[in-house]
């Protein structure tokens, strides 16, 4: 079990430092150029991607991939034999799991790997460890997200100095607008407050900058939901505002004429 933890180690400290990872040995490089052949949808896509780093990207899941593989070889060797019992088994078993766990960064799925040792009672599969992938605040010491929203709307101070649960919920409200979180209906303002959050503590997670921009996410389906819901809140402001003022929202030269009255009289 000592080469499996040994080439995760390996590759953790290769991510962390940029250097990216190499395979450890001839088996990994073949298992390797397996994968990158009998899954090009993946791998292709990394390969010829617009810039290196996206190449560099696939290239680290692969490596992830092949690390947790070797490890669960060394850990469960018998369990493991009878999971892929020929090395065609092993290479389509890869394919799948990295397909599936490519939503998750290279470093998140080796710590998920690495844990699973310890908490997985018998011989973990591809559910087991995209659970551990997912994201648990508890475990870097932040709060929910639902609690980090009512934190930084009631918090009675809007600086940095200001003792909060964990920056994260500082750098969060911050990102989102003070004025937002005061002024706006949680339901607009939550989900735009969660994304921001959701980032900043993924990059807790992935031992990241905390205080690098986060790009708006103009096309992400969350960021058009709430742009929707405030602009229907506006437009029910708007028609409320009319009608108060006895004007027809619905018919727009009644609306205009009303105006123009109101206007001439001023």
């Amino acid at each position: 079990m000592k080469q499996g933890k040994d080439l995760i180690d390996q590759q953790l400290k290769s991510l962390q430092t940029g250097a990216g990872t190499t395979a450890s040995s001839s088996k990994t490089a073949s298992d390797q150029r397996s994968i990158a052949q009998q899954a090009p949808a993946a791998c292709d896509q990394a390969a010829s991607g617009p810039g290196t780093q996206q190449a560099r990207s696939g290239a680290d899941h692969v490596d992830a991939i092949n690390a947790v593989f070797t490890l669960l070889e060394d850990a469960y060797p018998l369990k493991f034999k009878r999971a892929f019992q020929t090395h065609e088994d092993i290479i389509r078993a890869k394919r799948v799991w990295k397909n599936s766990l490519q939503e998750f960064s290279p470093r998140r799925i080796l710590m998920a790997a690495k844990k699973a040792l310890d908490t997985v009672k018998f011989f973990p599969d591809l559910s087991d460890i995209r659970e551990l992938c997912k994201l648990r605040y508890d475990e870097v010491g932040l709060k929910e997200p639902l609690q980090a929203y009512y934190e930084a709307c009631y918090a009675p101070q809007q600086h940095r100095e200001y003792p909060w649960s964990h920056i994260a919920v500082y750098l969060a409200a911050r990102e989102t607008g003070w004025m937002m979180l005061r002024s706006e209906e949680q339901r607009i303002a939550f989900p735009v407050f969660e994304r921001n959050y959701e980032i900043l503590c993924n990059r807790v997670l992935e031992g990241e900058d905390l205080e690098a921009s986060i790009l708006k996410g103009i096309e992400d389906s969350r960021s058009k939901e709430v742009t929707r819901l405030a602009e229907e809140a506006a437009q029910q402001h708007q028609r409320e505002t009319m009608i108060s003022q006895g004007i027809d929202p619905d018919n727009g030269a009644s609306a205009r004429d009303r105006l123009r009255k109101v206007f001439d009289q001023g």
